[in-house]
């Protein structure tokens, strides 16, 4: 069999603008992965509450970190796609779930190439329904059989992907902040297999159980503790929070910006952060972290902060995803 690979992201609007913005998010908010409800309920969500104001707050945001090459996202995975490309004989597509490149026009480049096996490499260390959830459903549906699919398990605890992040941490003195993206607590349930365990206990992340397989709190604790025993960090040295909250649901705590206007009053006056469940920066963490974090965290009273980039498009990025395409057979297959 002839394989090829696609490298899957959330995606980025072509521009900063509103205009762009507005077919990005109803893209984005209509995936039922991502907002969970009725369609009648999601629709009037998204088309009577957030589109109205949204895309000119987010167009602001994005214009925030827009480079002459465009999207850092976009620009991260296409390097990564093209570096790929160069060191593997079968061909690399970059895809996005949301926006462009399309998912569709990734699919259709690999089979003109005479591919009947599809690696599929969601860039997503933990599983959510609303990332590796949604990409595996949207890859499926424009495939449509047309080829054989695997699809790569969350790497939460790669050796390639933890190394270089715990290395990111030498020579950190100040207090570290570990800020995950969100989901709402339903996410975590919806995915729980047993039903009866994720969320369910205060511990339920240290209680073993086959729900931790789809469970993405658990996933990102386990990727902290793999990080910070590499690093040699005691437990005092770090906060793990998370980001990116949205709507009046119940989310994944500590949320990341109480946390920063939290910390400075417990002596963290000096903060680096870290944001391990995204492979390449982004908005939310250039902008959410970098730009709105910083702002949040020194009015509350702190004195320094520094944003840790994530391993976006460096030798260690090549690495981990050679690493992990090189088992493309142990990757289960999905019909």
């Amino acid at each position: 069999m002839k394989r090829g690979f696609l490298l899957m992201n959330t995606g980025s609007p072509d521009a900063p603008t509103e205009d762009a913005l507005r077919v990005y998010l109803k893209e984005f908010l209509m995936d039922p992965y991502v907002i969970d409800m009725p369609f009648p309920l999601r629709y009037a969500l998204v088309h009577w509450a957030i589109l109205p104001k949204r895309p000119a707050q987010s167009a602001e945001a994005y214009e925030a970190i827009w480079t002459d090459k465009g999207s850092p996202l976009i620009h991260y995975c296409r390097q990564l796609t093209d570096g790929l490309n160069e060191r593997f004989d079968e061909p690399v597509e970059m895809i996005m779930a949301y926006g462009n490149p399309s998912v569709q026009h990734g699919i259709e480049n690999l089979l003109a190439q005479g591919v009947d096996e599809i690696g599929l490499l969601p860039m997503f260390p933990h599983y959510a329904m609303a990332t590796t959830g949604g990409c595996t459903a949207v890859v499926k549906k424009h495939l449509k059989g047309r080829a054989a699919l695997r699809v790569a398990p969350p790497f939460y605890l790669e050796p390639d992907y933890i190394t270089p992040l715990a290395e990111s941490l030498n020579g950190v003195e100040e207090h570290l902040l570990f800020s995950y993206h969100g989901l709402p607590v339903r996410h975590l349930k919806k995915t729980d297999p047993t039903g009866s365990h994720c969320m369910q206990t205060p511990d339920c992340c240290e209680i073993a159980s086959p729900a931790h397989a789809t469970c993405y709190r658990f996933q990102c604790l386990e990727t902290t503790k793999a990080i910070v025993e590499k690093a040699g960090l005691g437990k005092e040295r770090y906060t793990v929070s998370f980001q990116s909250r949205l709507g009046r649901d119940q989310w994944l705590e500590p949320y990341t910006e109480e946390t920063l206007r939290q910390l400075p009053t417990l002596g963290k006056k000096n903060l680096a952060v870290i944001c391990p469940a995204f492979f390449c920066d982004c908005l939310e963490t250039l902008e959410e972290i970098e730009i709105r974090g910083r702002e949040v965290f020194m009015e509350a009273g702190g004195e320094s902060f520094r944003m840790i980039p994530c391993l976006n498009d460096s030798p260690a990025a090549f690495q981990c995803l050679e690493t992990l395409m090189g088992r493309t057979d142990d990757w289960p297959i999905k019909s």
